[in-house]
């Protein structure tokens, strides 16, 4: 008997051997899409109409107190977009600290958006841990004091959750 012979009847033939691998790969597929599907827990899918309106009415809220103004008064002499780095960056601080925000604060900056009636407005963006928080803040010429707030995305990105007018011109 030669040994060509032997391999032959017991190793199946090369294009029956990827026929194989390719009805074992894709009932592999198959078993894991039917496993994940089974054992899905997406909550929100299953969640009634009630339970998540009220799931939204509580995001509007944390939204809007995260969002309320911070006043803030601004020595004569400082220059107010070093006032509004400063007062982002003291915040921003406190968020970290607080456990709001995770990470390092990485960098902040702020630039001039406007000015209307001795007031100015102003843009700010605070990183902390690659991810960028926004700010929104006005100046008061006649008092010095700048009064800003943290711009946070809503919970549903069609809805709208305003800022404090107080922030904004």
């Amino acid at each position: 008997m030669r040994q060509g012979s032997l391999w032959m009847r017991m190793f199946p033939a090369l294009w029956m051997r990827w026929a194989i691998s390719i009805v074992v790969a894709v009932a592999a597929v198959v078993a894991l899409i039917a496993f994940v599907d089974h054992n899905n827990s997406n909550s929100e899918a299953t969640a009634s109409p009630k339970a998540l309106e009220r799931e939204y009415r509580y995001a509007r809220v944390v939204i809007g107190t995260e969002q309320a103004p911070h006043t803030v008064a601004v020595a004569r002499g400082r220059p107010v977009q070093r006032a509004f780095v400063a007062a982002v960056r003291a915040d921003m601080r406190h968020r970290i600290k607080t456990g709001n925000v995770s990470g390092q604060l990485q960098k902040v900056r702020c630039q001039a958006a406007g000015a209307q009636a001795g007031r100015a407005a102003y843009r700010c963006a605070a990183e902390a841990s690659n991810v960028t928080y926004p700010y929104v803040g006005v100046f008061t010429k006649a008092t010095r004091h700048i009064t800003y707030c943290e711009r946070d995305l809503p919970p549903i990105p069609s809805e709208h959750i305003p800022v404090s007018a107080r922030c904004t011109l």
